[in-house]
Parts: C-alpha cells; structure tokens; sequence
C-alpha cells in the first residue's frame, strides 16, 4: 500500500524544500518524523528514494496553514490570532533517521506566500502582497512582501542574489521585534561570554539560535572552501562540541540543528564581514537566513564578537560575504537591548507540485 499527499518543491534563498500543508501533518509526533523522513527519502545522504538532496540546505520540510490547521498540533495554544499564515519547520537528519524541530529556515520562509497563493492557503489581488506568518518552532512573526502578478508570486524576475543561480522576483523577508525566540533574551550569556578552552563566544537568539565566534580563535580559516573545512574532522568535532557546550546554556541541548556556529573575520572584497557557518555538523554551503539576520542584528546592538572584525560602519546594515557571495541585512534597534526589525531580501520559486506517494509505514498514515 502507498500513502499519497499532496506537496510542492520549492526553493527559498539558498535552500530547498518540501511544502505541504500543516492539514496534512499527523498528530502523532512520531509518525510526523516517519512523514518527513519519507519525504526527503531518508536515512540515505543520496536521498535516491525521496525529494531530498543529500544536504541540509536541500533536504528541509516546511508544512504551512492556516492557524485553525493547527488543531491537535502541540503549538496550537501558543498561536497568535493576528496573522495570516503559520508554518511549522522539519529539518530531517541526512544520513539518520531523525528529526529536528527546534528551529526555523529563514530562506525557505521567503518562500512560504508564494506557496500559500498556489495552494489557495491565501488569496490576494493586485500587483503587490504582505502577508504576516507565524512560525511555530520558534515563536517568531515576520513579514514577507514581493510583487503578484495573476494573484501569484511572479515565475520570472529581475532580483540577483547570490547562490540562487539566475535572477527572480525579489522577496522581502522582515522579522518583526526579534529575538529570544527560544531563550527570552537576545543575549541570553551577555554579549561575551567564554565556552570551553577559553574561547570567547557571543549567544545570540534572533529568529533562531546561534553561536558567533572569532574565526582565527577558533582556529577556522575563513579563506577556505566548505569542502576543505569539511575534510579536516578535527576541526568539526572541536567546533561541534563548543555548539553543544553553546546549545545546554541556551536550553537547546539535544538539538542537531540549532545553535548554529558563525565563524566570523574581517570582510573582504567590499563586504563589512566573511563568515563560514556549520549547519547539522558541517560547513553550510552559503549563510543560513537565520544566522545573517542573527549576525546583522548583533552588528547593530553592539559590544559582541563581533566589534573585532567589524569595520566602523553606518548603524543598522551590515554586509556579510560567504562561500556563494555577499547578503546584506537590515536591523533596527530598540533601545540599547532592543530590536524592532531585522531584514533582507531573497528569491523564490514553485519547482514542482504534484503528488508524493509513499509507503505507508514512511508516511505514518493511520
């Protein structure tokens, strides 16, 4: 027997991902991991029998609805009333057959009005859409904006942003009073504090959890590929306990996705700052939404890591190069603690919508 569902492959930014409706979601927890596992066509890095791709840039889950989809749901008490769409993020594990729940995706988040307008989750006319999401793995509210053309997100644009391949419509992601989505602070350690070996280290908690180190401290050279920083296990079982060691003091530990680690250094080539990030492990092909809007907002309130490789710069915008190009990102602060935006600009796009079949002990189907 096959368990049938209806989803679309969507890319969003830097990632891609399967979109389903959170209707079609099981309520029971673990047959919600057997879905997304199946999905991706885990546990198997080829992902040879799913939609995945090997990576976890490209083998996420993102189920959007409305709030009323999230009835016997574990995050339906907590959901506001006044927004449009909800979205609740899976990252499956690429070569285990686990599933995280802890945090979001900015970059498939770009993505989300664009798939809610094809499913018919949101109707709108005119040439332009605002639409208020609500993502329920972290608590977060943001806004994405971009241009309609029959009622949709345009197929075709002119916006280039970097490790998207060609242009497209652009589409304006802003978080709306970020952080401590998870911990109740945007500094939950103070804007310095010190992990294992002494390294010094800032917490952040803004639209997920990270971890911003100097990337010369941390011994990570940030002129280096991915794959060459990927090679040297060494290095990744050192960076990857200081994330655990990070993760406990911000009451995520457990978690294989959040928090990520920011190796940061001085930018080059125009930018204001050069980062490698690790993602489920590794070093991430390119920087997480997540961590650039984390970055950006930490840049803005000061006294972090950061201000040792930051150049003296206009308050409030910050351009970040990483492995695929450059991004920049908005912040404004509130008060000297405070944030009431963060923000950036990305692409996206509707791949594929058809029908995924399933085994039914993959999909959980009851």
């Amino acid at each position: 027997m096959t368990y049938e569902i209806p989803v679309s492959v969507v890319r969003g930014g830097t990632s891609r991902g399967v979109f389903l409706r959170i209707s079609d979601l099981p309520r029971d927890a673990q047959a919600r991991d057997r879905l997304c596992i199946g999905l991706i066509g885990g546990p198997d890095p080829l992902a040879v029998d799913g939609l995945g791709g090997g990576a976890s840039s490209n083998s996420k889950v993102m189920a959007v609805g409305r709030t009323e989809d999230l009835v016997g749901l574990p995050w339906q008490e907590a959901c506001p009333a006044d927004v449009d769409l909800v979205t609740v993020f899976a990252q499956p594990a690429v070569a285990s057959a686990s599933v995280d729940w802890n945090g979001n995706c900015g970059n498939l988040s770009a993505a989300v009005s664009a798939y809610a307008l094809d499913a018919g989750l949101l109707e709108r006319g005119g040439e332009r859409v605002s639409a208020r999401v609500w993502n329920a793995n972290t608590g977060a509210v943001f806004l994405v904006e971009h241009p309609l053309e029959d009622g949709r997100l345009p197929r075709t644009g002119d916006y280039l942003m970097s490790g998207a391949g060609g242009p497209g419509p652009r589409v304006d992601l802003k978080f709306l009073e970020p952080g401590g989505e998870k911990t109740g602070s945007v500094f939950p350690e103070g804007r310095v504090s010190q992990l294992g070996g002494g390294v010094r280290a800032t917490l952040v908690d803004v639209s997920n959890p990270l971890v911003v180190l100097d990337a010369a401290e941390a011994g990570v050279d940030p002129a280096l590929h991915p794959s060459e920083l990927n090679a040297d296990a060494e290095l990744l079982a050192r960076i990857e306990a200081l994330r655990r060691e990070a993760g406990e003091r911000m009451g995520v530990a457990g978690s294989a996705a959040v928090p990520r680690v920011a190796c940061v250094a001085p930018g080059t080539g125009g930018a204001d700052l050069d980062v490698r990030v690790t993602s489920m492990g590794v070093f991430h092909h390119a920087v997480p939404v997540t961590v650039a809007l984390a970055l950006g907002s930490a840049a803005a309130l000061g006294g972090t890591v950061l201000d040792a490789v930051l150049p003296v710069a206009a308050p409030g915008e910050v351009t970040i190069r990483h492995p695929k190009g450059t991004v920049t990102v908005t912040a404004e602060t509130r008060g000297e603690d405070g944030l009431a935006t963060a923000g950036l600009a990305r692409t996206a796009r509707i791949i594929l919508t058809g029908t995924a079949c399933l085994p039914t002990q993959a999909a959980g189907a009851v």
